[in-house]
């Protein structure tokens, strides 16, 4: 089995979200392909900065720094001072899967090489751009993992929108990959409950355990996957990142960020 695995540099979750998928699978992963959002990072940060504000969004910064730091150091050194890895690429390595930067995964050439390798499967974890039909097809299969319970909040800060309106569960669903995000037919779920104590970088860290497990199983399935049911959406289920007004009603409700 060749699975070609699409992903974002994320450094808070992303590792603890697939270490688990290479502990088990890393002799039938061919590579990791970071496909970066494409959003310039002024855009970016400006969002962030609307869903957080400025308290939590310091300390997430700070967060987002040290991981940095720590990624930078040689080796093994990160790993060792606090049992973890601090970057996708980092986590990759350690497990002797090739890792690529793609900045535009449409660019013929990266296209042209996708169907040259003729993957059995490509998995997307919180790949920061959509694929396009020429790279779907240039697998056997192409699944995402998505951390929500679809069709339920469709598109970003999957965290943030349970404990916004009070949901009792959450969990990650696998579905297959079209042109459109978060929308082909699903083939699995998993929950978990939400309380009161969760908070969204609790709730961030629960869907990274539970997207790992069921990946994992997807892995140790394929080909054989579950049989799918319709994904039935409609343009409520979509939400983005939260602004100025939700984070204020979010605060209200006693929610909280960190």
């Amino acid at each position: 089995m060749r699975v070609v695995l699409f992903t974002s540099a994320e450094p808070l979750y992303l590792p603890r979200y697939l270490q688990p998928i290479f502990e088990a699978h890393a002799d039938t992963i061919d590579q990791v392909v970071i496909a970066p959002f494409d959003t310039s990072t002024v855009e970016e940060l400006r969002s962030q900065a609307g869903m957080y504000g400025a308290s939590a969004g310091i300390r997430m910064a700070l967060r987002y720094g040290r991981s940095r730091v720590l990624d930078a150091l040689p080796g093994q050194v990160a790993r060792r001072v606090t049992g973890r890895y601090h970057s996708v690429s980092a986590v990759a390595r350690a497990y002797g899967v090739t890792v690529e930067r793609i900045p535009d995964v449409s660019d013929p050439t990266f296209v042209e090489r996708m169907e040259a390798l003729e993957p059995d499967l490509l998995l997307s974890i919180v790949a920061g751009q959509r694929l396009p039909r020429p790279v779907l097809e240039s697998a056997d299969d192409a699944v995402n993992l998505h951390g929500s319970l679809l069709p339920k909040y469709r598109g970003r800060a999957t965290a943030f929108w349970p404990l916004f309106y009070g949901d009792a569960r959450t969990g990650v669903t696998a579905h297959r990959m079209t042109e459109r995000f978060d929308a082909g037919p699903i083939l699995a779920q998993q929950a978990f409950p939400l309380d009161d104590a969760d908070t969204v970088d609790s709730v961030y860290r629960k869907l990274a355990e539970t997207g790992a497990s069921l990946a994992v199983e997807l892995l140790d399935a394929y080909p054989e996957l579950p049989a799918e049911r319709p994904n039935e959406t409609t343009p409520e289920d979509y939400h983005g990142l939260p602004g100025p007004e939700e984070r204020r009603l979010f605060y209200e409700r006693g929610n909280a960020f960190l």
